[in-house]
C-alpha cells in the first residue's frame, strides 16, 4: 500500500500512520471493539470510519455520536431512543442510535465524559447486546459493533474512580493511539497539500501551491488543534492565496511566527496576542464555544464578542 495513505482516508508516510494503518486492516474485518484513543483534532472519527469500512458491515453506514454533554435522560432517549410520551416533549417515538445502527458500527465519541448513569446503562448493552427505550418496560437485542473514542487516558480515571473498570474493559477489546500532528514530521506539508488540492478556488482551479518560508511555517507550529487546526488554516489559506504562491503572511496570525517578535504597538501586541490565544483554545476544542470559553475561563457570550471583534473563523455555540 502507499504509505501516502489510500486506507480509509488515512494519509501519512511517518512511522505512526504506517502502524495505524497496519491496525486498521488488522482489526477492522473483525467484530472486536476497539478504543481509539488520541487528542482532539487528530482523526478519531475517521479511524471510526476507516474500521468500518475494511469490516463486513460496511454495507450499511457508520453511526456516529458525540456523547459529551448529555444528560441522563438526553443520552438514554438519544442512544437507546424513547416511547412516545416519555417524558415531555416525547411527541412520537424515536428510534435511537442503537437501532440506527442495526446490522453497522455504532461509534460512541468522548465516552469519558459520560456520568455514573449513562455508563451503566451502556455496560448493560455491551453485556447482553439489549436495551430498553425510555418509557418501555420490553427489551429489544441489537447486533451493532461499537467502536468509542476520548481524549482523556481512561485507564486514569478508572484508577481515579471516575468511569467503572469493568465498562472499560468492555470498550477496549484493542485501543488504537493516534499520533498528535507536532509529532508527525513532514506529514504535515504532506496534508497540507492535501487540503489545499481538496479546497481549490472553484471547479478545475489550481491548488495554491507553499512558498518555502510557508513550509518552514508550517513545520515549526506546534499544532494544538492537531490535523483539524490544519485543514481549517488550509481552507483559508486557499481562498487568500488563490493563483499564486503562499507566503507566511496569508498563513493564520499563530502560524507567523518567525525569529524574534517584532510586537509593535502595546495595543498591536495585545490584539495579537489575544487573537492568537483565542484562535488555538478554539481549534484545541473543536471550535465549540462552549468549550473553549471553559478553557479561557470566561463566559461564552464573551467569547463570541471576542471571534467577531478579532475576525476569527465563525465557531459553533
Amino acid at each position: 500500500m502507499d504509505s501516502r495513505g489510500a486506507l480509509g482516508g488515512l494519509l501519512g508516510r511517518c512511522a505512526a500512520m504506517e502502524r495505524l494503518r497496519r491496525e486498521v486492516a488488522l482489526f477492522g474485518p473483525s467484530d472486536v471493539r476497539v478504543h481509539v484513543f488520541g487528542e482532539t483534532g487528530t482523526g478519531k472519527e475517521m479511524v471510526a470510519k476507516a474500521l468500518h469500512e475494511a469490516s463486513p458491515r460496511a454495507g450499511r453506514p457508520l453511526v456516529a455520536v458525540n456523547v459529551a454533554g448529555f444528560s441522563d435522560e438526553l443520552f438514554l432517549g438519544e442512544l437507546f431512543g424513547h416511547a412516545r410520551g416519555a417524558f415531555t416533549g416525547a411527541v412520537t417515538a424515536h428510534e435511537g442510535y442503537v437501532a440506527r445502527a442495526e446490522g453497522s458500527t455504532l461509534f460512541i465519541d468522548e465516552v469519558g465524559d459520560m456520568s455514573a448513569l449513562a455508563q451503566v446503562r451502556l455496560l448493560r448493552f455491551l453485556e447482553a447486546g439489549e436495551y430498553q427505550r425510555l418509557g418501555e418496560t420490553v427489551a429489544r437485542r441489537a447486533d451493532v459493533r461499537v467502536i468509542s473514542a476520548t481524549n482523556v487516558d481512561l485507564q486514569r480515571r478508572v484508577r481515579d474512580g471516575r468511569f467503572r473498570e469493568d465498562l472499560w474493559f468492555r470498550l477496549a477489546d484493542e485501543v488504537i493511539e493516534l499520533p498528535p500532528l507536532r509529532e508527525r514530521g513532514g506529514d504535515v506539508l504532506l496534508l497540507a497539500r492535501h487540503f489545499l488540492r481538496a479546497h481549490a478556488a472553484g471547479p478545475g482551479a489550481a491548488p495554491a501551491v507553499l512558498s518555502p518560508e510557508a513550509e518552514a511555517a508550517l513545520l515549526a507550529h506546534p499544532w494544538p488543534g492537531n490535523v483539524r487546526e490544519l485543514r481549517n488554516a488550509m481552507r483559508r489559506v486557499g481562498v487568500r492565496a488563490a493563483g499564486r504562491p503562499v507566503a507566511v503572511e496569508d498563513l493564520p496570525v499563530a502560524l507567523q511566527r518567525r525569529g524574534p517578535r517584532r510586537w509593535g504597538s502595546l495595543p498591536s501586541a495585545l490584539r495579537q496576542r489575544e487573537t492568537e490565544l483565542v484562535e488555538e483554545a478554539l481549534e484545541r476544542n473543536g471550535r465549540i464555544l462552549a468549550r473553549a470559553a471553559a478553557e479561557l475561563g470566561i463566559t461564552r457570550q464573551a467569547l463570541w464578542r471576542k471571534v467577531r471583534r478579532l475576525g476569527l473563523v465563525r465557531a459553533e455555540a
